[in-house]
């Protein structure tokens, strides 16, 4: 398992407030933990939330202005809940991902881009580890 990052592309931010961001995420996932928090060293606010899927609890976060972080998983785990997540955005938002363990290797997402295309994008994060 590693975390995947998902983030505005360079030179570009996300509308998206954490506030909106978990409201959205609750009318998704129904039992949702979720709080919100701001990070004294970067000066963002946020919501970290907990939500089950495939019977365990994985954990994530969504930064304002562009970076959703999605722990304890892999691409087959996160692909659906990224892809919908990405939906929430203007029809032209830029995006790019990577994973924690190999942050030199970024991938551009394409505005648009389905859950099956999406996964493979993760995947191929996680194939170069």
């Amino acid at each position: 398992m590693d975390t995947i990052h998902l983030g505005a592309a360079p030179g570009t931010t996300w509308a998206l407030s954490p506030l909106e961001a978990e409201d959205r995420l609750r009318a998704r996932f129904p039992d949702l933990q979720a709080g919100q928090e701001h990070s004294p060293t970067t000066g963002k606010n946020y919501v970290s939330f907990y939500v089950e899927l495939d019977g365990e609890s994985r954990h994530g976060a969504y930064f304002e202005r562009g970076h959703l972080v999605l722990r304890d998983g892999d691409a087959d785990i996160w692909a659906d809940t990224a892809a919908w997540f990405l939906s929430l955005l203007p029809a032209d938002a830029r995006a790019v991902a990577m994973i924690e363990s190999n942050p030199d290797s970024l991938r551009t997402i394409p505005p648009g881009t389905d859950t099956s295309e999406l996964r493979g994008i993760l995947q191929s994060l996680f194939d170069v580890e």
